[in-house]
């Protein structure tokens, strides 16, 4: 499983985001094909840069082979990502060239894309008209986008969509996200407190974890703080992982308080590295004298090993958790088992690696009675020689001997076989 952590310490805009993606290895040709697909005149290009000497890659939006305005620092509205808000308003509510939501919600749904990337950007979009309406207090489809705003949100949107499909990712996780801080920054609509209140119900419907950070400026744009609530299938800090690759999107400026960065580090799951799962569950309602029937059926349905571990839960009730180690094949039958044979009604479930000695089976004579050894080796040395304990016990029940000599005596002859 192919997983992403994106993190967002310096908050997120859709460039950073597109920046990033591209810096861990998406395809750009793939971007700007589908870029194109909704508007012939966008395309993308990329630099390379720093923010505070960390390197980073500058996404640029370009109309016509030019810079888009949203693009270039002077022309942002104070925020620190020069990057523009892109705000939707109510029909009729300010003047200039709109797009309305159902505009551009036509033009994905016409145009010649990746039904994953079409769906990613119209989820994305949908997000940003809904916040866009509940800021304003009007309905979803009355929403205009400023025709500046919707050409940049439309590169952005459609390109990181593009750009997450072609790094063909499994799950993605994001950080818990910067808003910025401050009394104002001034917008389209005049006067907007920071976090915007389109901001705010982005987060809010994504249900992700936020902080205001430590500058006081716009740190997560609208159409940022929507696309991480169309990626995310999870948020928190970094997963564990075997990384692979790591990309670093630059903002449009370069402010003093942090690094305007945002990055992503993608890589193997570690369930993947994981070559046996352990099941756990707490028990405290079973008859005990059904606990060896429990342990014996979970063994014949494949599992490694099982066992109880006596515990005390709340209000004082002696209970056991019960533990089973088993491979991935065997992993839905022993859960099968667990839950019809026990009292339990959910199972905890975690991946581990497993390192284990090479064996091999042996047979061995102990005063004319036949004793099978399982034999260890490590390294190619035998490091251990363990009798099967039936076989000891029977064995010195048919000699009259006691059961410590004769495990002695096969323990001796299975070195014996390797000496």
């Amino acid at each position: 499983m192919r997983v992403a952590w994106i993190d967002c310490s310096a908050g997120a805009s859709g460039d950073m985001l597109l920046g990033a993606f591209i810096s861990a290895g998406a395809d750009l040709n793939a971007v700007n094909v589908a870029v194109a697909a909704v508007d012939p005149s966008l395309s993308v290009t990329v630099t390379q840069t720093a923010r505070h000497q960390i390197a980073a890659t500058k996404a640029t939006v370009e109309v016509n082979g030019e810079p888009h305005p949203e693009n270039i620092p002077d022309a942002g509205h104070g925020h620190g990502h020069g990057h523009g808000h892109g705000h939707g308003h109510a029909e009729g509510a300010e003047h200039g060239p709109t797009r309305a939501w159902a505009e551009v919600r036509r033009l994905l749904e016409e145009a010649r894309l990746d039904d994953a990337v079409r769906a990613r950007a119209l989820d994305t979009f949908g997000r940003l008209a809904r916040a866009e309406a509940a800021a304003h207090g009007v309905e979803p489809d009355t929403v205009h986008f400023h025709e500046v705003g919707a050409l940049d949100a439309i590169a952005d949107i459609v390109g990181v969509a593009a750009a997450s499909v072609s790094l063909d990712l499994d799950r993605i996780v994001v950080s818990t996200i910067v808003l910025g801080s401050g009394t104002q920054v001034r917008g389209q609509h005049g006067g907007i407190p920071i976090p915007g209140p389109a901001v705010l119900h982005l987060v809010s419907e994504a249900e992700a974890p936020v902080t205001g950070g430590p500058a006081p400026y716009e740190m997560t744009t609208p159409t940022g703080a929507a696309l991480l609530a169309a990626l995310a299938d999870d948020f928190g800090p970094l997963p564990p992982m075997r990384i692979e690759q790591t990309g670093v999107g630059a903002g449009g400026r370069d402010p003093v308080e942090v690094p305007n960065i945002l990055r992503v580090v993608i890589g193997a799951s570690a369930d993947e590295l994981a070559t046996e799962l352990v099941y756990e569950t707490n028990v405290d309602d079973l008859d005990p004298r059904i606990w060896p029937q429990v342990l014996a059926r979970l063994m014949e349905a494949g599992a490694a090993d099982a066992w109880l571990t006596p515990i005390l839960m709340k209000k004082g009730r002696p209970a056991h958790t019960l533990s089973v180690l088993v491979g991935g094949a065997n992993a839905e039958t022993v859960r099968a088992v667990i839950l019809a044979e026990t009292s339990a009604i959910g199972l905890r479930e975690f991946g581990i690696r497993k390192h284990a000695a090479d064996r091999e089976f042996a047979t061995v004579d102990v005063e004319g009675q036949s004793i099978h050894v399982k034999i260890a080796r490590y390294g190619g040395q035998v490091i251990n020689v363990q009798p099967e304990y039936d076989d000891v016990a029977a064995a010195a029940n048919a000699l009259k001997k006691p059961v410590k000599t004769i495990l002695a005596k096969a323990v001796a002859a299975g070195h014996d076989l390797w000496s």
